[in-house]
């Protein structure tokens, strides 16, 4: 039987805790002030349908967030749940390395916002995955 060491905790939930506060902040920004989004990481206002589809990310965002206040709420007696946020980061893998290279333009705030989340979530699906592997063996592996 092996258990989650103390340091494995702390950075698990450093990034669980980071995460959701990060996307529930995006996801407010996205629907309640999105010129903000684009006057911050691009310089430019909305045109067109950018901001229908940033509203549309900010839908993923929310469900991330949800998935991840699950998780810290529910993963000490069903460690399933760091494995359904660790899928959750890694389909966001490819979506922030496309927004990035696709982007038309990003500010200097939009490369040091921008950048670092696809090495995080890599990071972060590490860390999850750790954690999940030390201490699913005590648990049924049906557990949610």
């Amino acid at each position: 039987m092996s258990t989650i060491t103390r340091p494995l905790k702390i950075l698990l939930l450093v990034f669980l805790w980071g995460a959701l506060l990060e996307d529930t902040c995006i996801f407010l920004m996205s629907w309640l002030v999105p010129d903000l989004w684009f006057r911050v990481f691009h310089g430019t206002l909305p045109v067109g349908l950018s901001l229908a589809l940033l509203r549309r990310a900010g839908g993923q965002w929310l469900a991330f967030a949800i998935v991840q206040a699950i998780a810290l709420w529910r993963w000490p007696r069903a460690p399933i749940w760091l494995v359904i946020v660790a899928a959750a980061r890694f389909s966001d893998l490819f979506t922030d390395i496309s927004y990035v290279v696709s982007a038309p333009s990003l500010t200097l705030l939009g490369r040091i916002f921008l950048l670092p989340p696809p090495l995080l979530n890599t990071l972060g699906i590490g860390i999850l995955l750790c954690a999940y592997r030390r201490v699913a063996n005590e648990f049924l592996p049906t557990a949610f």
